[in-house]
């Protein structure tokens, strides 16, 4: 059985006024050697390139063309995933294959996209750290570039929706949210795996501003990554920011 993990961890503390449970999820995760954490608000300046010179836990910049990834002077702290100015152009980075769906994990990112139109964009867990493509070739009837992926989708290609799709189980999950996202305005996404319930870990489900967008499988023994990725579709520019981003899981002794 699958332990639980707590959700929305970013609005614990707005919830003390009625429960002080959120606050001991906080603090059980928080160095707790059994639920291996990463969590990044991209705090700091350096006077080299983002991420080699800062010796951080991220591979060096992945893309197609002149990607520029690099933590931007803002308030809280921001990374920045710039592609080049030629179509198909793309900027990504990824973690670590650290976490799986057997032992449960729980992934949140907030994120924004400069400009919407003619540009596909990728957040949630893959099976790959690095590559110049995303998890997901095609977002109509998806087709992958991951054997193992669960992640929100947004490609112009085929239509305005952002998706939750997961690839590498019994059921992939391919479900559309009933809203829309904004440019330049930041939204939330939530991935969990293996959930509440589940015994085997193949189960995913995604999230939008807290709102539930969708369900599939994966197989939950593969390790998987937090990933981030970006692609212009034109001869422009684009630009997908990350205010922050985590990923917690379970660890069995």
């Amino acid at each position: 059985m699958v332990r639980r993990l707590p959700r929305r961890l970013d609005r614990a503390f707005l919830n003390l006024g009625e429960s002080s449970q959120a606050v001991r999820d906080i603090l059980m995760l928080h160095g707790d050697p059994s639920h291996p954490s990463w969590y990044d608000h991209f705090i700091g300046d350096s006077a080299g390139t983002w991420p080699a010179s800062a010796n951080w836990g991220y591979p060096a910049t992945a893309g197609t063309g002149t990607e520029v990834i690099a933590i931007s002077a803002a308030l809280s702290g921001e990374l920045a995933l710039t592609t080049g100015a030629n179509a198909n152009d793309s900027a990504s980075q990824g973690v670590g294959l650290h976490w799986n769906g057997d032992l449960g994990f729980y992934f949140i990112a907030r994120v924004k996209l400069d400009t919407l139109a003619t540009s596909i964009i990728e957040i949630g867990m893959k099976d790959t750290v690095t590559g110049d493509t995303g998890a997901v070739d095609t977002k109509a009837t998806p087709t992958f570039t991951n054997t193992v992926c669960a992640c929100f989708v947004r490609d112009t290609t085929d239509d305005t929706n952002i998706t939750f799709v997961s690839n590498g189980g019994t059921t992939d999950a391919n479900a559309d949210a009933t809203f829309a996202v904004a440019a330049d305005t930041y939204f939330i996404v939530e991935v969990v795996g293996g959930g509440p319930t589940s015994t085997t870990g193949d189960n995913v489900t995604g999230y939008i501003n807290g709102q539930r967008v969708g369900s599939g499988n994966i197989n939950g023994a593969t390790a998987m990554t937090p990933y981030f990725y970006v692609e212009t579709l034109t001869t422009a520019t684009r630009t997908l920011t990350v205010d922050y981003g985590a990923c917690i899981g379970n660890l069995s002794f």
